[in-house]
């Protein structure tokens, strides 16, 4: 359990406690953001867990990191920086545009260049239907014509998708693995009761309308 991530999560607000519609349309007890990590220190300290996950997982083996816009972009970055900083990895970053250009530099993409087959990882905040990602990896795979060889994200909601759960249907679906610096189970149960800097982020109310949710949709 990364307990130094997820206490990290609730001081900076980047995990909210209370009632959010997701964009599935479930209404959820908790809401996760990594945009609200919009300065350097917590930009940073942000990036560095990601490119300690991506080490363990990946090492020196992947050629970019990729960002989904929009949210995706500046954790792109952050990661990229990390990876370097903390652990001499020194690799590219990029990220899709929403609407093409259609002059000057008139490419989907932002960043770095990649070679054909080129070994992209995904960062993002969350997983919770997969669709986003879907998305994500169509685009590369398809317009650049690199290859996602994993997902690297915040938090697992460790929800449901149709039949099973959303990441192994994606997983199961695209062969893309799917990993998170930590998961939802882990944060509640690690700031259930507990005080964080003098405060109580989870409190017996809190985590019951977490078990509730995960009656629901939980995995």
């Amino acid at each position: 359990m990364n307990t130094e991530f997820i206490e990290f999560l609730a001081k900076s607000s980047a995990i909210k406690f209370g009632e959010f519609t997701l964009k599935s349309g479930r209404q959820s007890p908790f809401f996760i953001s990594t945009g609200v990590l919009c300065d350097g220190a917590t930009s940073y300290k942000l990036g560095k867990h990601f490119a300690r996950k991506i080490n363990e997982i990946y090492g020196n083996n992947v050629d970019a990191i990729y960002g989904p816009a929009y949210k995706g972009i500046p954790l792109a970055v952050s990661v990229s920086i990390a990876l370097q900083k903390e652990l001499g990895i020194n690799k590219p970053w990029l990220f899709d545009r929403k609407e093409k250009k259609t002059y000057g530099d008139a490419s989907s993409f932002v960043g770095a260049e990649v070679d054909l087959g080129a070994k992209v990882v995904i960062v993002d905040d969350v997983f919770t239907t997969g669709e986003t990602k879907m998305e994500a990896v169509d685009k590369i795979q398809n317009a650049i014509k690199a290859k996602v060889v994993g997902i690297v994200i915040a938090v697992d909601r460790q929800e449901k998708g149709m039949r099973l759960g959303a990441i192994e249907e994606f997983t199961n679906k695209t062969g893309i693995p799917v990993h998170s610096v930590t998961n939802i189970k882990d944060v509640f149960d690690h700031l259930k009761n507990r005080s964080v800097d003098g405060k109580i982020y989870v409190d017996e109310r809190i985590y019951q309308r977490f078990l509730d949710y995960r009656k629901n949709y939980g995995v």
